[in-house]
């Protein structure tokens, strides 16, 4: 046996307690300070236990992948698992944007607007395409995107109707669909219609209380939204998977906490997942909100900085480390396609757009163009294992390289993005450990 690569190891703020992690399994163990040094002794001769406590220990240790046994080569299997997710193409992951329209007008939105919808004749190519990729498939997942997709109703339950079909006819599992929408249009009426199409989750973002949130997610005419979104959240928690994302900059940091307090006060907290989300300045179309975005690092701290806030307020809702099936991101998967309304074909949502300028492919040609090829062989050449940093990186499982269009456009030639474990992993830890551990603080 061996110590594993991934292995972490913490003492935390009450002086007597450290926390064993390992990025590999996801494992979290505590250890009383008076025995690490036993701990140590056994990850270093695992065949020298001397008693029963010793062999409580060991056993420990193994079960969480602290110890491996010595022909074990734990970044050979990430690797064989990184390269089967991209390349078996099992599943086929459609995220569709029916229409790049919006009802919305929020400052940092990266996409460039359309109006157009997508026609008959490009639904019906989707349906063929699908049908013809679905032979070697054996699930079949869909995202709605957009734009806002709640505008194109009538285009989702045609095309989504005509999908499951095609799958049921091949005998292909479905594995329940999302949708990302801003909530505004999603009452409890169309949360059953969306449901009855196995579309079960979706995600709606809240930026703040109302003053906050309405400052930045504002409809086209300048009117608020959040009472609105708020009251059909309440309508729809019960019928659909919800996860509420709160993006996060400069801005907007010290009011997050006030929009969780208001969700756990309509009691809505309790039955949705809750993301908060760094605000990134992706490309032209939102260039001018660079200042008041926090790189990865300075977001990794603010997490920690608003997570502490909440436990003060009683709400322990920490994000925990879990390692990654392969990759950071669908967009490395031979079988992951973003559909835009016109037809091409992208890899990364934050690619999407009308024109074919970085699509890599589209639905009318078998073959791609050489620029789209061209565009397809940068995601299939990036791979976090040829970055020396991520390589020998000790929470690699947690993190894969970060996401694969950053690291493409970053100047940085060994390692990819890093995720905000990087950077706060001990400290989110030990936020999550003592507020299980410590009685809730009395509101």
């Amino acid at each position: 046996m061996k110590p594993s690569s991934y292995n972490h190891f913490f003492e935390i703020k009450d002086g007597q307690t450290l926390l064993a992690y390992n990025s590999y399994s996801g494992a979290l163990a505590e250890i009383e300070k008076e025995n690490f040094s036993r701990v140590r002794h056994l990850l270093a001769h695992p065949n020298k236990a001397v008693d029963s406590q010793d062999e409580e220990y060991l056993k420990c240790l193994k079960d969480g992948k602290f110890l491996i046994p010595d022909m074990v080569d734990q970044k050979s299997a990430l690797k064989t698992v990184a390269r089967s997710v991209r390349l078996e193409g099992t599943s086929l992951t459609l995220t569709i944007a029916p229409s790049l329209a919006c009802n919305f007008d929020c400052d940092y939105c990266f996409e460039s607007r359309s109006n157009i919808r997508m026609s008959e004749e490009t639904q019906a190519a989707l349906v063929r395409f699908s049908d013809h990729h679905l032979k070697y498939a054996r699930a079949l997942r869909i995202c709605w995107f957009g734009g806002e997709p709640t505008l194109c109703m009538s285009i989702i339950e045609r095309l989504q109707r005509q999908l499951l079909e095609v799958a049921e006819r091949r005998h292909i599992r479905i594995i329940p669909g999302m949708i990302i929408t801003n909530g505004y249009l999603m009452d409890r009426a169309m949360a059953g219609r969306l449901r009855q199409m196995q579309i079960t989750k979706a995600q709606v973002t809240i930026d703040g209380p109302p003053e906050v949130h309405d400052s930045r997610r504002k409809l086209r005419n300048g009117r608020g939204t959040f009472r609105r979104i708020l009251d059909n959240l309440s309508e729809t928690v019960d019928i659909m998977d919800i996860n509420i994302r709160i993006n996060v900059d400069r801005d907007n940091v010290d009011s997050a906490c006030d929009a969780v307090e208001i969700l756990e006060e309509r009691g809505i907290l309790e039955k949705v997942r809750l993301t908060f989300a760094q605000v990134k300045s992706a490309g032209n179309v939102c260039s001018d909100i660079r200042d008041r975005c926090y790189d990865h690092e300075e977001f990794a701290r603010t997490l920690l900085q608003i997570h502490g806030r909440l436990i003060e307020r009683g709400i322990n809702r920490v994000d925990y480390p879990r390692p990654l099936a392969g990759a950071a991101c669908g967009a490395l998967a031979e079988g992951y396609y973003v559909v835009s309304p016109s037809g091409y074909l992208f890899r990364c949502w934050e690619e999407l757009s009308m024109d074919a300028k970085k699509s890599t492919g589209d639905l009318f040609s078998l073959k791609p163009t050489s620029e789209q090829e061209a565009n397809l062989e940068s995601y299939r050449a990036w791979n976090p294992f040829h970055l020396s940093a991520c390589r020998e990186c000790n929470i690699l499982p947690l993190c894969m390289g970060g996401c694969p269009i950053s690291g493409m456009q970053s100047k940085k030639t060994d390692s990819g993005i890093c995720t905000t474990w990087k950077y706060n992993l001990k400290e989110m830890l030990e936020l999550a450990y003592l507020a299980a551990v410590q009685p809730v603080a009395e509101k």
